[in-house]
């Protein structure tokens, strides 16, 4: 039993297995991830588009007016006008940037699942190509977990959200009274708070990859398991959010630089900006199947530690 035991801790996987797991993970069915891949693109795409026509526009209107109203003397007609001309552009801008918000959350979801679909049946059945169409029906006939087990999460950032501005207020007080010992506290508060937001925002998510990798188990139940699964691995989930982030800024000079190019040269900035979505829809697919693998290597940690039915115990025990 001692060998046994010997030999499962020398099989154990690296510490940035799934890192490389999910980097390989598109290579196990190339056709399909072409198609997944082509699917993230078109909604990167229309969302970038989306943000360059409606809300930049009206953000850039806004800053000219701020310009000129600070040239402008105070009491004059054009100050009135001026000052009324930015509080009707700032009412639009937080109409649009509402809606827009509300289109980037329902299409990014919904490409969300589907890619999370795709790498699941990809990674649990490494003997059948699955086809795009057979993810979408998939998809379609076990939605309601991963959207519920999604919804309940959008509920939970947003009130931790929420919760973490309401402690960030106490700052400019204590700033302005100058209660430089209450700065510091409060300071470090928001700080740890925000560092927990990183690890709470992956639980989250990773729930999202327990309701569709296991059907029936959805809201509350996924995130119990998600927390369950994570324990103990709090380096591998900054090395994760590490990895996502640093890849993330370093497609965004991309970005900068098509918007700056745009100015002299349309075609250019175009240019650019596609080269920039394609990037960035590398960089998302690249985070799906990495949280993907890291669930099955999870897993099967503990049916290694635990026997075949060690998961089956630790996902129906009380967290």
């Amino acid at each position: 039993m001692l060998k046994a035991m010997a030999a499962s801790q020398n099989k154990a996987p690296s510490f940035f297995n799934f890192l490389k797991e999910g980097l390989l993970l598109p290579s196990r069915n190339r056709r399909l991830f072409t198609a997944v891949f082509a699917l993230i693109l078109a909604s990167t795409v229309l969302l970038v588009l989306g943000n360059d026509l409606a809300i930049r526009p009206l953000g850039d209107k806004i800053q000219l007016d701020i310009k000129a109203i600070n040239t402008t003397e105070p009491g004059s007609p054009d100050f009135a006008k001026l000052l009324q001309e930015i509080q009707n552009d700032t009412k639009e801008v937080l109409l649009v940037g509402a809606e827009y918000l509300l289109f980037s959350v329902v299409v990014g979801s919904a490409v969300w699942i589907v890619v999370l679909f795709a790498a699941v049946s990809t990674y649990s059945d490494e003997q059948r190509a699955i086809t795009f169409g057979a993810v979408l029906g998939q998809a379609k006939a076990q939605i309601k977990g991963p959207l519920l087990t999604l919804a309940f999460v959008y509920v939970l950032e947003t009130v931790y959200v929420v919760l973490l501005v309401a402690m960030a207020v106490p700052i400019g007080v204590f700033m302005a009274m100058q209660y430089f010992a209450a700065l510091l506290v409060a300071w470090l508060l928001v700080l740890a708070a925000t560092v927990c937001y990183v690890y709470f925002s992956f639980l989250c998510y990773f729930s999202v990859v327990v309701a569709v990798a296991e059907p029936g188990c959805h809201g509350a139940a996924a995130l119990g398991k998600a927390w369950r699964l994570v324990k103990g691995k709090r380096r591998q989930v900054a090395l994760y959010a590490a990895a996502t982030v640093v890849l993330t800024a370093a497609v965004s000079p991309v970005r900068t630089l098509a918007m700056t190019c745009a100015g002299n040269s349309v075609a250019l900035g175009l240019l650019l900006g596609f080269v920039y979505a394609v990037l960035l829809t590398f960089v998302q697919l690249f985070a799906v199947c990495a949280m993907t693998a890291f669930y099955y290597e999870r897993r099967e940690d503990i049916d290694s530690q635990l026997g075949a039915t060690g998961y089956a115990k630790i996902s129906t025990a009380n967290p």
